[in-house]
């Protein structure tokens, strides 16, 4: 498929054993930034803690990103347990790479998650996880999809290695983290024909 897949066909919202899943609005601005605002949060995330204005631009990426036709397509997701959002977490979809000088034909994606530190530690991450699995594979038939964790991020790993993903390497020192030490970064990834739902 040349197109990317329409992300605006998917059917909303999902649910797995303890949580839903939806696209992100700009209603969920003050919620994300319970989370997203807090350093101890931050601490294995790309950026510092967020200030409301960030916060607004980044919902705001993720809505424009997530509608059909999207030159840079992104599922952003809210998590919510018992109807409180607790987490977020994405989809980013990618051409497969090529060596031929034409455009592979197909798709692979990228998940990430990030929950609230109130509820983290009781297997959460890991249904979020899964959950983004079906919609890539189920859903979206993309062809593989990748995710990576900083080694000493402990509990993502794990929660990808439970979900089913495969640790294709490490990148030594490959970044500065935010106290000034060098971090590894494991990377994981699974094949379509790997992958198997719950």
């Amino acid at each position: 498929m040349l197109s990317p897949p329409d992300l605006g066909s998917l059917r909303w919202p999902r649910r797995t054993a303890r949580l839903t899943l939806r696209p992100m609005t700009l209603d969920d601005v003050d919620a994300v930034l319970t989370f997203r605002g807090r350093a101890d949060v931050a601490r294995w995330l790309s950026h510092e803690a967020m200030t409301r204005d960030e916060v607004v631009d980044r919902v705001t990426d993720r809505v424009d990103r997530g509608r059909s036709g999207s030159a840079r397509p992104l599922l952003g997701l809210v998590v919510a347990q018992r109807g409180i959002v607790v987490g977020d977490a994405m989809l980013r979809i990618d051409r497969c790479g090529s060596v031929t000088g034409t455009p592979a034909p197909e798709w692979e994606g990228t998940i990430g998650y990030t929950l609230h530190p109130d509820v983290q530690g009781q297997g959460l991450a890991g249904e979020v996880a899964r959950a983004l699995l079906t919609i890539a594979f189920a859903d979206l038939g993309l062809r593989r999809v990748l995710a990576d964790a900083y080694v000493e991020n402990v509990a993502s790993n794990r929660v990808l290695v439970g979900a089913g993903m495969r640790r294709e390497g490490t990148q030594r020192s490959a970044w500065l983290g935010k106290d000034g030490t060098w971090l590894d970064l494991n990377l994981y990834a699974v094949l379509r024909e790997e992958w198997r739902e719950e």
